[in-house]
């Protein structure tokens, strides 16, 4: 079982923020959307309106954007590209923004089809990521997320599990810091390997089936932003214990973070899309919900997505919570995403209610989507319909806990991206609703993994193994709840000692 105690905002060691209207307006600005133009007549595009009192939050160091009861028509996309900026709703039933164009028609059109898993009409993206991507033409598959990073120091060789790391500048590290941490995958597999156990190299056919992990500069090493708690002469101590060992091999290095979203929020709102008809596999139009790109410590909580592509993203990320989040409607492709290096985001009470459409034969739904080396990720206490999709690229040390499923929907990915489950997947404590395995039960799939409480199933996950020879992984109580309950709340509470 992997620790994901450090999951979500601040690592679970502060509360979310105190977001109430009174308390906001005590502590911060406040940006009234109407104060800016916004009309809430259901008829009038509100878009510019929003983005101004979202660029006046953002000049003025960070605010509250307050956004009234009302029925808000939005054309275009809604840019979070500030720290410390919240849109504030007054309550899901209350505060409906009403997107009327998806990204295809009121951004830029897909080049290939990546609005069916990127981008959000509601984007929490830096400024300068943004047009960094826009100048490289949206080039999927290059580092979407922490960039414009500079070198801090080489760092030593240290295993797995280790919170203290041999520098050769400490003085250039300042406690607080968020850095990224580095290494490169090699030409021998052997830092994929290693994020699946460390299987041998006759366990999986890495030439041929991870070979895009290889030619894809998003690939090309794994990037892991963690905080400096404490510098020494020699040394640097991290806020968290290493999820991947360091060799000196994969060229360990340490980097500035680089541009990022910090301590920004989305609450109290209902996003609503038109119901359309859908459009097949990977060619969506765009008609996703809020997205958190390159973003650290930010939120969403008590927001509602309806008749969306793709409801909530998460794209190299770090620290980010969705809490009492909601999506339903239509039939859609993803309900979560998270993609490219997304690492220790926490999705916490959440819904995927029945779909009240079908998608076309031959399209493809998901669940709770997790791929591309992201880590340290918690998804708990869900009710919901979907599956636990992992879309390969390695995702490794991920949990699923206190979850009622319907299980429907497959996983997803190309063939050559490398296996769907690295090492140290937990699910613990699922109940299934209609006795079907897929992509529950993994204890022939994922390695060094654990598979405990499901209850409702009586076999393994149908797919075809990917890996060969022992696995390492266990399963326990298959037929009963067991506790504690939440995982994840328990991690939690047994690290902070409450």
């Amino acid at each position: 079982m992997p620790n994901v105690s450090y999951a979500g905002y601040h690592r679970g060691e502060r509360p979310l923020p105190n977001s109430t209207p009174e308390g906001q307006e005590e502590s911060s600005p406040v940006f009234d959307v109407r104060a800016y133009g916004a009309t809430a007549d259901g008829h009038t595009d509100d878009t510019a309106a929003f983005n101004s009192a979202i660029e006046a939050a953002g000049a003025a160091g960070g605010g509250t954007v307050r956004i009234p009861a009302g029925d808000y028509a939005l054309d275009g996309v809604v840019w979070v590209q500030h720290s410390r900026v919240l849109l504030s709703g007054e309550g899901q039933e209350n505060t409906r923004l009403h997107f009327r164009r998806p990204l295809e028609h009121c951004y830029r059109t897909s080049r290939s089809g990546e609005w069916s898993w990127a981008g959000g009409l509601i984007w929490f993206l830096p400024q300068a990521v943004r047009h960094g991507l826009e100048e490289q033409d949206w080039a999927w598959g290059s580092n979407e997320g922490w960039r414009g990073n500079a070198i801090l120091s080489a760092a030593a060789a240290a295993p797995r599990g280790a919170s203290r790391v041999r520098v050769e500048n400490p003085g250039d590290f300042s406690v607080g810091d968020h850095v990224l941490l580095v290494v490169d995958n090699i030409a021998d597999h052997s830092l994929l390997r290693h994020l699946c156990g460390d299987l041998p190299e006759s366990s999986y056919d890495w030439q041929t089936g991870a070979s895009s992990l290889h030619r894809q500069p998003n690939y090309s090493a794994l990037r892991w932003p963690v905080q400096i708690a404490q510098t020494g002469a020699e040394t640097v101590t991290l806020a968290q214990p290493l999820r991947f060992d360091l060799r000196p091999e994969w060229n360990p290095r340490f980097l500035t973070l680089g541009p990022r979203i910090e301590e920004s929020g989305l609450e109290d709102v209902t996003l609503h899309m038109p119901v359309v008809d859908p459009q097949p596999h990977n060619q969506d139009l765009g008609y996703n919900g809020p997205h958190f790109q390159a973003a650290l410590n930010c939120w969403a909580r008590r927001v509602t997505v309806e008749n969306s592509d793709n409801a909530f993203g998460l794209t190299s990320t770090k620290g980010v919570t969705l809490q009492e989040t909601t999506v339903r409607g239509r039939a859609h492709h993803h309900s979560y995403i998270c993609r490219e290096q997304s690492h220790d985001n926490l999705v916490r009470t959440f819904a995927i209610e029945s779909p009240t459409t079908k998608l076309p034969k031959g399209s493809l739904t998901h669940g709770l989507n997790v791929e591309g080396y992201s880590s340290g990720n918690a998804w708990a206490d869900g009710e919901m319909v979907g599956t636990f999709d992992s879309h390969r690229r390695i995702p490794f040390d991920n949990v699923r806990t206190d979850i009622r499923i319907t299980n429907r929907g497959v996983v997803g990915g190309a063939k050559k991206a490398g296996p769907h489950w690295g090492a140290r997947f937990c699910h613990w404590n699922i109940e299934v609703r209609n006795n079907r395995s897929y992509a529950l039960r993994l204890e022939e799939h994922a390695p060094y993994s654990a598979m405990v409480g499901i209850r409702g199933t009586d076999k393994i996950s149908q797919q075809e193994p990917e890996f060969r020879g022992i696995l390492h992984s266990a399963t326990e109580a298959l037929d009963s709840q067991v506790l504690p309950r939440n995982l994840y709340e328990a991690q939690l509470r047994l690290r902070l000692r409450s």
